[in-house]
């Protein structure tokens, strides 16, 4: 399965219509073929990475927990929290999701409605369900999204309603998707990474170098039991420690970044798509540009996953050979998203880092109030 377009209507504080799309727009070059872009059908292509950019409250996060929620629905068929989805506006949400599944183009139309008699507000019923396909074929590329060709799927099961009917297609719950929040809090259960290295292959040697690019002392570390661990050190001592004294033997950046990267391992293996809201706030400026190029690279990246991310760090967006690839969140009186090529014609030789620091996508903190801050500090 591999998502191609999501729109949707009544999300929080976003735009009518608010639309994040996985498909190129512009041409598509020998070299973008072999890095930019993943094959997943004769002629169908879709981004290793897509970028979220913009400054602060301009909406960058609201879109990512859009495509948090959306990968709930592909991985588990149901969303576990209504909080969320309802936080701003108490209206049904609408979603229209277009995705690839088993050499078909699906198009699948839903309306998320809070449970009114759910005691403690966490679940989410499915209204109006609609699913339709149409079996791809190379031609079908150019005009992917014109539906009057798709024939609408009926199933004979009747799914409970907090149950999506995408379950009849996928039928296994599989994480298909992984959302990894700005905050760290969730990378201090070790357990859980060491759970999904065995779920992969068992195979823990890659924790080895994973950890030696964060603590250049640490050899590894093993797990005893859930709340058991062995810190093995470069000297050749060891230390055996609970949970909470892991997390405080630890620096935040090796915690974050053994637990972040065993996400991204279990991404390029699987094919999961990962998304990492605010990348910067994890990792360093060179880390960064090398996990951006993990998933351009075919011999690591071989499940088409792709990464998907939000961010304040601009250069990183000099590594894209491509701009329709690249959004720019901005918030008026409603959050919107726009497209670096279709909606800006930008050049494909300039540095994209360059137009930001120009202010020319109007991203930029506002003079004024940094002046009226500074005055205050005077």
């Amino acid at each position: 399965m591999k998502l191609l377009k999501v729109v949707a209507n009544n999300f929080k504080l976003c735009d009518k219509d608010f639309t994040i799309s996985f498909v190129p727009t512009g041409n598509k070059t020998t070299e973008d073929k072999e890095f930019e872009l993943k094959e997943i059908a004769e002629d169908l292509y879709v981004f290793s990475t897509l970028g979220i950019i913009g400054k602060n409250a301009s909406g960058k996060t609201t879109a990512v927990e859009l495509l948090s929620i959306v990968y709930d629905i592909f991985s588990n068929f149901r969303i576990n929290s209504s909080k969320n989805i309802f936080k701003f506006i108490n209206n049904t949400v609408s979603l229209d999701i277009t995705f690839f599944h088993e050499d078909a183009i699906y198009r699948y139309k839903t309306e998320l409605v809070k449970n009114a008699n759910s005691v403690d507000n966490t679940s989410v019923f499915f209204e109006n369900e609609k699913l339709y396909k149409r079996v791809y074929k190379k031609f079908h590329a150019k005009n992917l999204f014109e539906f009057d060709k798709f024939e609408e799927v009926n199933f004979d099961v009747k799914l409970p309603e907090d149950t999506s009917m995408i379950y009849s297609v996928l039928k296994d719950i599989k994480l298909r998707g992984i959302y990894c929040s700005s905050d760290d809090y969730s990378y201090r259960n070790y357990a859980n990474a060491f759970n999904i290295y065995k779920l992969l292959d068992n195979n823990l040697n890659v924790i080895t170098s994973l950890l030696k690019m964060f603590d250049e002392h640490l050899d590894n570390i093993k797990m005893i039991n859930d709340n058991k661990f062995r810190v093995l050190y470069s000297n050749g001592t060891f230390k055996d420690v609970s949970n909470f004294e892991l997390y405080e033997i630890l620096s935040s950046g090796t915690t974050k970044g053994f637990g972040l990267f065993t996400f991204v391992v279990y991404s390029l293996r699987t094919g999961a798509d990962l998304i990492i809201d605010e990348i910067e706030n994890h990792f360093h400026k060179t880390l960064v540009e090398n996990l951006v190029n993990l998933y351009k690279d075919k011999s690591v990246n071989k499940n088409n996953a792709t990464l998907i991310f939000t961010t304040h760090y601009c250069e990183i967006l000099d590594l894209f050979g491509r701009s329709d690839n690249i959004y720019i969140s901005k918030y008026e009186n409603s959050i919107k998203l726009e497209n670096m090529r279709n909606d800006y014609k930008l050049r494909s030789d300039l540095l994209k880092s360059n137009k930001f620091y120009n202010n020319y996508f109007n991203t930029n903190v506002s003079y004024d109030a940094l002046m009226n801050f500074k005055k205050e500090l005077m």
